[in-house]
């Protein structure tokens, strides 16, 4: 079976509503179906086909003392499968502790049956094996001629989201994806490698020759490294790393508990002009770049939120919970509850700006060209001070020129002092994302004084 309709996913969901014995209980209902292979020189390494539905229930018990909750989760629809995560969820709401700052679950809200979108992408869903092969074929005949050795994947997939409680809320949407990602590498230790990459609604939109071009492009570019001392740089940092340092604000500094908790680089610098007026980032699923889903995870529309206005820090994104206690409005930024994280930002759009990535690189005296950071992990949630390295094409500037290759850097950088000292916005933004966290939309930053603290020998 694969994606399910709307219509099929809300009967199921209401099927298994109706078996509640809860005071209160939400169904969310996921529903995927995908391919993929991943290639290296010797041709496909893996693939998979996959096509899967999860189900997970929170449960409530209303008690003197306030709400008992819990959830659990089944992988298929089955009446067997659903009633098993439908009886643990209950038997361990009643085991849960109370808590009396929780509210009841909310219901139907106005344009809520219109929202999302049935309209999942055929080509993208049907995209095969044979399809994949002939890219991957096409990927490996041009790092050949160039004499490096490739690495990549190809993926295509589809999901839909369906949320239904005793309350009352019904929601809907699904989405597809498509990506190819590609890493040359120059064979044995005469060099580096280059990578790109790229993520789509629809497979139709991927333009394949171009992600190849850029990466075996990046990759030859790496012979003859030489080791520069670390130090403050001028740097220019191409979108995949800056999503790789932006998206640590996506899930620890954007959302209220941390800002409550004190935890969040926006404690004391909310209303502040802390960054240059070119800097604008907001959240907004429904961006006209990568689109997703209409609704969080308890169902609330998102919000189109804007979190860095014109160089100056606005107030976090809320959920349900956090917006009755702080007596605002919910921003529809919910993760599936109960958890420990609160609501989280997780749809950036940096806002692009008025110069090419090409003419912020002519404005570079002496500085670094960085495709991408890895390994990159947080020292400090108060400034989002973190540490990381550089991979798969550092580049020296000087005089506005990229010059030649150089030997990875580590740096030790806060996210707060970095987008202070920005100093140019590229004006063509791309899909962009780090490994296991999630992607964002941005363009390519120019940044002065950024401060790597070691280097390396390759």
């Amino acid at each position: 079976m694969g994606i399910l309709s709307r219509d099929q996913a809300l009967a199921v969901a209401r099927s298994i509503l109706e078996r509640s014995e809860a005071d209160e209980t939400e169904v969310i209902l996921q529903s995927a179906e995908e391919r993929f292979v991943r290639f290296a020189g010797s041709g496909p390494t893996q693939n998979g086909d996959r096509h899967r539905h999860q189900v997970s229930i929170r449960a409530r018990v209303h008690c003197a003392d306030g709400i008992r909750e819990a959830r659990a989760t089944c992988d298929g629809i089955g009446d067997q499968q659903t009633s098993g995560a439908l009886a643990r969820a209950f038997e361990l709401a009643q085991l849960a502790p109370p808590d009396s700052a929780l509210g009841k679950l909310e219901g139907a809200y106005a344009g809520m049956r219109e929202l999302g979108s049935e309209v999942l992408d055929l080509a993208t869903l049907e995209h095969s094996f044979e399809d994949k092969a002939a890219r991957v074929r096409q990927a490996l005949a041009l790092s050949k001629e160039a004499k490096l050795e490739p690495a990549g994947l190809m993926h295509t997939g589809g999901e839909s989201l369906t949320i239904v409680n005793s309350a009352g809320r019904e929601v809907h949407d699904g989405r597809t994806r498509a990506s190819l990602s590609l890493t040359a590498s120059v064979p044995g230790f005469d060099g580096g490698a280059g990578i790109a990459e790229a993520t789509t609604e629809r497979v139709a939109q991927l333009n394949p020759e171009e992600v190849f071009r850029r990466a075996i492009e990046k990759a030859l570019m790496t012979s003859n490294a030489r080791a520069i001392d670390p130090g403050q740089y001028t740097v220019l940092l191409e979108p995949i790393a800056v999503s790789s340092f932006l998206l640590f604000a996506s899930y620890l500094g954007f959302g209220a508990q941390e800002v409550q908790e004190e935890s969040s680089f926006l404690c004391g610098r909310i209303g502040q002009q802390l960054f240059p007026e070119a800097l604008n980032v907001h959240d907004d699923a429904n961006n006209a770049v990568l689109r997703n889903y209409a609704f969080d995870m308890e169902g609330t529309r998102k919000q189109r939120v804007p979190l860095i206005q014109n160089g100056v820090l606005q107030p976090p994104v809320t959920d349900a919970d956090w917006a009755r206690r702080l007596g605002v409005a919910n921003t529809g930024h919910a993760l599936a509850k109960p958890n420990t994280d609160g609501p989280k930002a997780t749809d950036l759009v940096v806002a692009p700006g008025k110069h090419s990535a090409q003419e912020l690189l002519a404005g570079i005296q002496r500085g670094l060209l960085i495709t991408q950071f890895h390994y990159t992990n947080l020292i400090d949630p108060k400034d989002l001070l973190l540490t990381g390295m550089t991979r798969n094409g550092t580049f020296l500037v000087e005089g506005g020129e990229i010059v030649g290759a150089v030997k990875n850097l580590r740096y030790t950088e806060s996210l707060v002092n970095a987008l202070g000292n920005l100093s140019g916005i590229a004006n063509e933004q791309e899909v962009a994302g780090a490994l296991f966290d999630g992607v964002l939309i941005t363009p390519a930053m120019r940044i002065e004084n950024f401060r790597f603290t070691s280097s390396t020998d390759f």
